[in-house]
């Protein structure tokens, strides 16, 4: 995550990803959000989305399950500007289970069609080579510890500063998340790992940023050796081809 906080290509589809039969919402509403308001997003039963103070480069990375790093083309007020949407599909009578930052399918098919009709969004996929971080599962096997989302007190719940990750009832979707906030390169995420995972993680900060600012003497290990030590996890720096969703155009919603 850039703001969410990307060098050259090779254009694999250029076809606008708009489907004559798509899913949409029945109702919707799209206003700028209150200056300084926090960032929010829930599902209720009923098909019905409510998101406040989300960018259009954000809508488009969670309804198209990207990562920040993974969409182009964004610039100026795509960035700057934040939405609240009230959204409602009358013919979804139950939501699956799902966890940020993502949307389950039944929902962000119908919020990428919002965004087509209302930012008049038009976009195209390309496959780039980037430099990156490939996290796998380490030869000596995962370390994670298992959850019980049902059961755990505070599931999705992430405390994190400089150094430290504690997490209760996580998805590796989520780790990724965090680590694509912090590095200083894209995350690619290569576990195939799936569940929930209680993650208490200590490293040196310094060490999420190897070739930038000056090192400073931390007794924690840098992250690279923590993630393997203490998540049986590997995080090793690596060029890979990754799908990029390429901004055409977009304009400020209409009001409807």
């Amino acid at each position: 995550m850039r703001t969410y906080e990307a060098l050259v290509g090779l254009v694999i589809a250029a076809a606008p990803l708009r489907s004559q039969a798509r899913p949409e919402f029945d109702v919707a509403s799209i206003k700028p959000s209150v200056p300084g308001s926090r960032q929010q997003l829930t599902i209720q039963p009923g098909g019905r989305l409510s998101l406040n103070s989300f960018t259009l480069e954000a809508l488009i990375a969670i309804s198209h399950r990207l990562a920040a790093f993974q969409i182009s083309g964004a610039q100026g007020w795509m960035q700057a500007d934040r939405w609240a949407i009230e959204a409602k599909a009358d013919e979804v009578p139950g939501v699956p289970a799902w966890s940020p930052p993502y949307l389950p399918e039944i929902i962000a098919v119908r919020l990428r069609a919002l965004l087509e009709d209302r930012f008049s969004l038009t976009v195209h996929h390309e496959t780039r080579e980037l430099k990156a971080y490939t996290l796998t599962v380490s030869k000596s096997g995962s370390k994670l510890t298992a959850a019980d989302a049902e059961h755990s007190p505070h599931p999705g719940s992430m405390a994190a500063g400089p150094g430290v990750i504690n997490a209760s009832a996580v998805t590796m979707d989520q780790i990724v998340t965090y680590l694509n906030r912090i590095m200083d390169l894209p995350v690619i995420d290569k576990t195939g790992v799936g569940g929930f995972y209680d993650i208490k993680l200590r490293f040196s900060p310094d060490s999420t940023h190897p070739l930038g600012a000056p090192q400073t003497d931390f007794a924690d290990p840098s992250i690279f050796t923590a993630m393997e030590e203490q998540l049986g996890l590997n995080l090793r720096a690596a060029k890979e081809p990754v799908d990029v969703l390429v901004i055409d155009s977009a304009m400020r919603p209409t009001e409807r």
